[in-house]
């Protein structure tokens, strides 16, 4: 991709089947990150519910991010790829390689933001239903768009509409020396991927620790209550809702963490491949950047903007329902407009 390293489509000499198959690629995966985060950003909004559910806001906020990943990343690329060129004036190419930055940024981020307050929700309980949990969730999400918007700002300095041959313009990224290539490469490695998956495997770890320390405390609690004279187990079980109250929101916090673990693994997979090729692009002298593979690998990372709102909607019923009533719905409006026709 040329949101960090130059595009190879200005090479006059690429292989037109590879082209293809990467216009192709990338169409299908436009149209499908567009659909899927599309509907179910319109199933949340339309919940009334979604404002005091945390992880609609952070779901929310997550298909908004892989939104700008579609339309800013791939959309361009896509373009780049069928023209062999980005066009547009500076301007464009400027705001245009900001905000495929941005995007992955925010992705990445939310992700992480996620996480971190589902770690603040299940180890510290006490803490957050004393503080102000919807500022606090506001507060992570806000941090999460503005270290995107304010750590994706190079990127306006380094790419500009320039002139790459007598007479062609491209939207590039310029470099004074090759070592600050490969320092800039390997910060938005750091930054975006590395620094991110580090924070969520120890808040996730924290999380499995604490959940096995409380379920041991549980079954301790529960032999000694059992070993209890009757009357004072009697007395014990006088307030029956005690128990409910306290295994629901286990159950609720175990399925966010599931949910949040299945996430962070489709992100690594998917994102991984993609950095391991821009750190060789821009560490070997001579990459096989024109390869099927290295391109195929690079593709790779669009497919998580996929993946993230049908794994939400596979963990949340309600989700899952609103879009079966929203498909009969739009199933039932085709199937009569077919009859008027006919």
């Amino acid at each position: 991709m040329s949101s960090v390293i130059q595009s190879e489509s200005s090479n006059p000499q690429r292989d037109v089947v590879l082209a293809t198959a990467k216009v192709l690629l990338l169409a299908v995966v436009l149209v499908t990150t567009l659909l899927g985060n599309g509907l179910v950003l319109a199933v949340l909004l339309r919940r009334k519910r979604c404002h005091s559910n945390p992880l609609h806001q952070f779901m929310i906020n997550l298909c908004v991010a892989d939104l700008v990943v579609a339309l800013f990343q791939v959309l361009p690329q896509l373009v780049w790829d069928a023209e062999g060129l980005l066009p547009g004036p500076d301007c464009v190419c400027r705001m245009v390689k900001y905000l495929q930055v941005v995007g992955m940024f925010a992705s990445s981020y939310m992700i992480v933001a996620m996480t971190m307050d589902r770690h603040y929700a299940i180890c510290c309980p006490l803490q957050a239903h004393r503080s102000l949990t919807t500022r606090r969730r506001k507060y992570f999400i806000l941090m999460a768009w503005s270290l995107s918007l304010v750590l994706s700002l190079p990127q306006v300095f380094i790419f500009s509409r320039s002139e790459v041959s007598p007479g062609v313009y491209e939207c590039w990224g310029t470099f004074e020396k090759f070592w600050v290539l490969r320092a800039y490469v390997t910060w938005m490695t750091l930054v975006i991927f590395i620094l991110p998956v580090l924070i969520i495997i120890v808040c996730q770890s924290v999380v499995r620790l604490h959940q096995d320390q409380t379920s041991s405390e549980h079954q301790e609690e529960s032999l000694s209550s059992a070993l209890k004279p009757t009357s004072l187990h009697t007395q014990v079980s006088a307030s029956p809702t005690a128990p409910p109250a306290a295994t629901a929101p286990s159950a609720a916090m175990s399925k966010t963490v599931r949910m949040t673990l299945v996430i962070v693994l489709f992100y690594s997979v998917c994102w991984a491949p993609f950095f391991i090729v821009q750190l060789w692009a821009a560490w070997d002298p001579h990459p096989p950047v024109n390869g099927a593979a290295f391109t195929l690998l690079m593709l790779l990372a669009s497919l998580n903007s996929i993946t993230n709102p049908w794994i939400y909607s596979s963990f949340s019923s309600s989700v899952s329902l609103e879009l079966l009533n929203l498909k009969l719905l739009l199933f039932d409006r085709e199937k009569n407009r077919l009859w008027t026709l006919l």
